[in-house]
């Protein structure tokens, strides 16, 4: 009788002459069995992990927003073991060290976050506004913008960081790019259009900085009406500041007369000692803006 396979009795039976053969193929059939067996449970093991994961990914939410940051960090660990390929716990873990000022930490966990998931180009934009406004690491900053752009060329909010990370590094040329590549797309914020304006006054085209800056201002005027609280006081200083640039911009045209009249009736803290300065030494003044540095 040939080795074979009897379907009525789901057993395996054997010649003589294919023993050996027939013995292999049952045991063969036996670890498959087993480790089909040994894949589901890990399976259903790695499913339950993940589903506590997510059980406490919501529950350090919870704990953020009752003020418990300490339990909110212990969820976000248990979080991050659960689930080894979730960047979100150490999001997570980062928004905790920072509200507990611990920057650096919160640098770190940002760059797990993106070991895990490198193609995750938010966690970038988060990792380079920590690093520029926290960290004051303008080089890593514009490194993290930069990724984030490869990996999402439309992220406006990425172009946006980049422009300031240039800015801040002195880099006039390089942000004024970043700036009119945003108003071209027409996404550029009041704020940017401010800066773009004076880095205009700064490389030779205070005409036009001049303009940029009021168009910012027209656009930031618009919004004033629907704030309140601090964001309406924030925006007024802006607005002061924006009025003193226009200023500057006058006074880099040689249009001092004009740039005069904006002083005096501007309720600016600075507004009468720049006065002053226009007053008494009006090429000193223009010279002190062209060589300015924004920030």
């Amino acid at each position: 009788m040939p080795a074979g396979f009897d379907s009525g009795t789901g057993l395996y039976f054997c010649s003589r002459v294919d023993i050996l053969t027939c013995g292999v193929r049952i045991l063969s059939r036996v670890f498959f069995k087993i480790s089909v067996g040994f894949l589901l449970l890990a399976l259903i093991l790695l499913a339950g992990a993940f589903s506590f994961s997510y059980y406490y990914l919501d529950q350090q939410g919870r704990l953020v927003a009752a003020g418990n940051l300490k339990g909110a960090m212990d969820s976000a660990q248990k979080a991050a073991r659960l689930n080894p390929f979730n960047p979100d716990p150490l999001g997570a873990e980062s928004y905790i060290l920072q509200q507990q000022g611990r920057n650096k930490e919160a640098a770190n966990a940002l760059r797990q976050a993106i070991d895990r998931d490198p193609n995750n180009y938010a966690t970038y934009l988060f990792l380079g506004n920590l690093q520029m406004y926290s960290l004051d690491d303008l080089n890593a900053a514009e490194a993290s913008y930069r990724k984030m752009l490869q990996l999402n060329p439309k992220a406006t909010a990425a172009t946006q960081g980049l422009a300031q990370a240039l800015l801040r590094q002195g880099d006039l040329k390089a942000s004024r790019k970043q700036y009119e590549r945003l108003q071209e797309e027409k996404s550029i914020s009041p704020q940017g259009l401010y800066e773009l304006g004076r880095i205009y006054v700064r490389t030779g085209e205070p005409e036009k900085g001049e303009q940029t800056i009021k168009s910012a201002r027209r656009r930031l005027l618009g919004q004033l009406k629907t704030m309140e609280g601090s964001q309406k006081t924030q925006t007024e200083d802006l607005l002061r500041s924006m009025t003193l640039a226009i200023a500057d911009a006058l006074v880099v045209q040689g249009n001092y007369d004009k740039a005069r009249s904006i002083l005096e009736n501007s309720d600016a803290q600075q507004a009468p000692a720049i006065l002053e300065l226009l007053n008494s030494n009006p090429e000193l003044y223009r010279d002190s803006v062209k060589s300015s540095a924004i920030y």
